[in-house]
């Protein structure tokens, strides 16, 4: 639950948060002030802050500003390791708001309980269909509960794909087994992305290395596939898994759209115009298959439909933006006009720092090398260092492009910051990767 807008309130001091928290609600100048409250004193842990929230859980209210809030409260206090708060947390598993509830047992695994009592609570709302029984499987699991397996295994029969995906991977971690996980391979085609998206989790949780080439064709964000590509392999000391790690880092961020099994097809030809509008698609699926066929048709017709698209809307859509990224680098015989009008857009994605747009900017840097290869050389310097905000990604695409086109990127010029990153990089991708590169120097 943590996440990039978490300080969004930056004049907002700690005693001004906390001193909300004790107002009336009468007295609020805004129905959604306990809410932020509760949410920007994650930013300040401390003995006052976990006091402040535990005392506003203790609060009774049936105010739904105060509900709401409290669901907050539970979230930040079990981001805050704050065990002493885990009794009154433990309390909202009674709670008649199932939303409450699933926050509850989210909560009281992130805080390793180990309260046979609550425990026992948390099984018992197993069999209650009204709660996110998925959240409560989860829980469960991470804490270790072998107890629950009997229940856990009758939701083996849900109707609900990512219940029997949570129950699976619950029943994998709980018993040391790994039965039937074949079945999380399947979940990563159903034809609702949130099924999809859940199966990505359940992968994860059952630590299923061998549904790997599965989940690098599936249908959907880049961003889950990488996410449980580098927890599988981060987890694990075998060497081969590394190198299949960096081999399949690489195709993830290339991303290339005929490479993914999409789960919808178009029952007659669609337009141009009309595989340009499926790139705003919420369903990645559909923004895939759109791809697909957009790299067949004319490059003249499809330049004036994304200049047009993109001083529209595009550039402010994120999944669009980083589609429209990634088909500017995959299509052919773009004309100087189409090139002028890409540049600049490349380099202002490789520039962007609004949070939902982060996958963009590497996206963008590789589809820049591709059609501007002679003008790389400020932003492989930029991108390769260690100091600043750039994320691991950005250095890896950096060494992406430098090993793309030895003889234009030589390998020396780069020289001393690869080696450097060799030794100091904090994540083990980008180290692994500089390694593979000065292996051939």
């Amino acid at each position: 639950m943590a996440g990039l807008f978490d300080n969004i309130h930056l004049g907002l001091k700690r005693d001004d948060a906390i001193a909300i928290l004790t107002k009336q609600v009468v007295d609020l100048e805004s129905a959604s002030d306990f809410y932020m409250a509760c949410s920007h004193l994650i930013n300040f842990p401390c003995d006052e802050t976990e006091e402040a929230l535990i005392l506003f859980l203790s609060r009774s209210s049936a105010d739904n500003a105060v509900r709401l809030a409290q669901r907050k409260a539970i979230e930040v206090l079990a981001r805050l390791k704050s065990n002493r708060a885990q009794l009154i947390i433990a309390g909202f598993l009674e709670s008649s708001d199932s939303y409450t509830v699933e926050n509850a047992a989210w909560a009281l695994g992130e805080l390793n309980c180990s309260d046979r009592l609550i425990h026992e609570s948390m099984i018992s709302l197993l069999s209650d269909p009204s709660q996110n029984q998925r959240v409560l499987i989860q829980s469960l699991a991470k804490l270790s509960v072998s107890s629950a397996i009997p229940s856990i295994e009758c939701l083996l029969a849900s109707e609900k794909t990512p219940i029997r995906g949570a129950a699976l991977a619950a029943l994998s971690r709980l018993s040391g087994e790994q039965p039937n996980l074949d079945d999380l391979s399947d979940y990563l085609y159903e034809a609702n992305q949130m099924d999809r998206q859940s199966a990505v989790q359940d992968i994860i949780d059952a630590d299923a290395f061998q549904i790997l080439p599965d989940l690098l064709t599936a249908p959907i964000s880049p961003a889950f596939r990488m996410r449980a590509l580098r927890s599988l392999v981060k987890q694990s000391d075998n060497l081969e898994r590394k190198q299949f790690g960096l081999e399949a880092i690489q195709k993830v961020l290339l991303d290339d759209p005929r490479d993914i099994v999409v789960v919808h097809r178009y029952d007659m030809s669609p337009s141009t115009s009309l595989l340009v509008e499926s790139l705003f698609h919420p369903d990645f699926s559909r923004c895939y298959l759109a791809m697909q066929s957009l790299l067949s048709r004319d490059v003249e017709e499809l330049y004036p439909l994304i200049e047009d698209c993109w001083n529209s809307r595009a550039y402010n859509d994120y999944g669009a933006h980083y589609f429209l990224m990634r088909l500017f680098g995959l299509m052919e015989g773009w004309s100087v006009e189409a090139l002028n009008l890409i540049k600049p857009i490349l380099r202002q994605a490789i520039a962007d720092k609004r949070p939902q747009f982060k996958k963009s900017a590497p996206a963008a840097f590789l589809s820049y090398a591709r059609l501007f290869p002679n003008d790389c050389h400020d932003l492989i310097e930029q991108w390769l260092g260690v100091e600043g905000e750039q994320s691991w990604d950005y250095r890896y695409v950096a060494l992406m492009v430098i090993q793309s086109d030895p003889k234009r990127f030589e390998i020396q010029q780069f020289y001393e910051p690869i080696k450097q990153l060799s030794c100091t990089d904090p994540d083990w991708a980008v180290r692994y990767k500089t390694e593979s590169i000065l292996g051939t120097v």
